[in-house]
């Protein structure tokens, strides 16, 4: 799935996941009617990241004024297609896409859910190649054809001439508007 690694450069941030979307087995042991369906929807998403805020809490009032003195990046909007393995899968589609688009990552994920209409996923992300770790945490709610969620990543950056802890706080928004048309991110 595209669209939230793709999203979460936005800033620097980036996200990734662990295996499956989560399901429910029966008692039986075979999977029930709820794991068998996808949680998304396969088709164009049109996926929009908006920056929330930037705060270098332990910087020094000089350099926190500077950082809060920029103006937040406009919404981000891009429309990615979804494929069926990626749609019943989420989470397996977030690692392949991190994997090509920050190979100088390599994160960890300490929770992850993506089922019965909620998203949380936090994941540690060592920098290979001298960058910097990241933290990524992604809560939010979703259905087969939306998702909203809050997106929090906390890294260490240089600004000013030293290094800062950096937090950045965006929202996601995601809604199904169709079949795929080719001209979605790749």
């Amino acid at each position: 799935m595209k669209f939230l690694p793709a999203a979460l450069l936005i800033l620097g941030s980036a996200a990734c996941s662990g295996q499956g979307g989560g399901g429910n087995q029966a008692a039986n042991g075979t999977a029930s009617a709820a794991a068998v369906t996808t949680p998304l929807q396969a088709g164009r998403w049109e996926m929009t990241m908006q920056a929330v805020s930037i705060e270098a809490p332990n910087a020094s009032p000089d350099i926190a004024a500077q950082l809060r003195a920029q103006p937040l990046p406009p919404a981000q909007i891009q429309y990615d297609c979804v494929t069926p393995q990626e749609a019943a899968s989420p989470m397996a589609g977030f690692r392949q896409q991190l994997i090509r688009e920050q190979p100088n990552l390599s994160c960890t994920p300490t929770t992850q859910q993506f089922n019965d209409g909620r998203i949380r996923i936090v994941m540690e992300c060592r920098g290979l190649h001298s960058q910097p770790d990241q933290r990524m945490a992604l809560v939010g709610t979703f259905t087969s054809n939306s998702l909203q969620a809050a997106v929090s990543t906390t890294t260490t950056t240089p600004i000013a001439g030293s290094m800062e802890l950096v937090q950045v706080e965006n929202t996601m928004t995601g809604r199904w508007v169709g079949q795929c048309n080719g001209t979605e991110t790749q």
